[in-house]
């Protein structure tokens, strides 16, 4: 375990404070917003700020429970635990760096002890992050499900009318390094799946947990080269934005190429960065 940096960022979006902590061998910062060098493709239009968006505060949303990033160019498994998986369920917000190595790299979170642990585990002396987002709910929280290349689909679960499913963890060991390459989960109205394409060894991981709403998905790809920012979700309160699916050429050893969801508490909105051919898949949740 290393424990050899630790930051904090403190963000306050009214009526939501976001703690956001980095820690780690080096502290991965926000991905910076460029200009758009591709096409971007939403599954859902991001909706408009309400005229008036003191009558959403009313509803009740999901209470999040911790924003963190973790990123290192050190190898070997560095992590550090971010809290109790005791009514709080934690997911993927962010990958950005290498993936490419000749063993296996991740990064992402997982429960151990009963608590959430965020890490980074490579053995290719490259810049690797994660982002990982919690929410205050362990509802139905389903077993963490594995899928790798060459496998079928794996089964997450029934769709029911709150289950919401997330990535946990993303692996690869030469997948991802294509831009077509990918691992996400979805649901056809009867079941919730992991899975994806990956031309070499790879795969990645998914929970599902209970959550009253969905406020809709989106799918944004970024052209090579290039960088860009769009709006997902606006949140007048209680909103949260994860990863649902993640792809593209992960193998630049840098800490700000790669797939990101962060909260902007200027405008108030969920806003996913994307760079150099990849692509993120987001739903966001209330």
């Amino acid at each position: 375990m290393s424990t050899n940096h630790f930051a904090r960022k403190l963000f306050l979006a009214a009526p939501l404070c976001l703690f956001a902590v980095g820690c780690g061998g080096e502290m991965m910062d926000e991905a910076a917003a460029g200009e758009s060098a591709g096409e971007a493709v939403n599954e859902a239009a991001a909706p408009a700020a309400p005229e008036d968006a003191s009558l959403a505060t009313s509803e009740q949303g999901v209470n999040l429970g911790g924003t963190y990033w973790w990123g290192t160019s050190a190898n070997g498994l560095t992590s550090t635990s971010i809290g109790t998986s005791t009514d709080r369920t934690c997911f993927l917000t962010g990958i950005q760096g290498n993936l490419k190595g000749t063993s296996w790299a991740g990064a992402g979170v997982f429960q151990y002890a009963g608590n959430w642990q965020i890490f980074v585990n490579h053995t290719n002396s490259k810049a690797l992050g994660t982002g990982v987002q919690c929410i205050n709910t362990d509802t139905n929280r389903t077993p963490e499900m594995a899928w790798y290349d060459g496998q079928a689909a794996k089964l997450l679960g029934a769709v029911t009318a709150s289950r919401r499913c997330f990535l946990t963890q993303v692996e690869a060991a030469g997948g991802f390094t294509a831009n077509s390459d990918y691992a996400r989960v979805w649901n056809d109205g009867y079941n919730w799946y992991l899975g994806g394409n990956l031309g070499a060894s790879g795969g990645a991981r998914a929970i599902c947990v209970d959550v009253p709403t969905a406020q809709g998905g989106w799918l944004w790809i970024a052209g090579n080269p290039g960088t860009f920012t769009h709006n997902l979700d606006y949140n007048p309160g209680g909103v949260a934005c994860l990863l649902s699916g993640i792809g593209g050429n992960f193998s630049t050893s840098d800490f700000s190429d790669g797939v990101s969801i962060d909260y902007n508490s200027g405008t108030r909105y969920w806003e996913m960065t994307v760079s150099n051919s990849k692509r993120g898949w987001s739903n966001c949740v209330k």
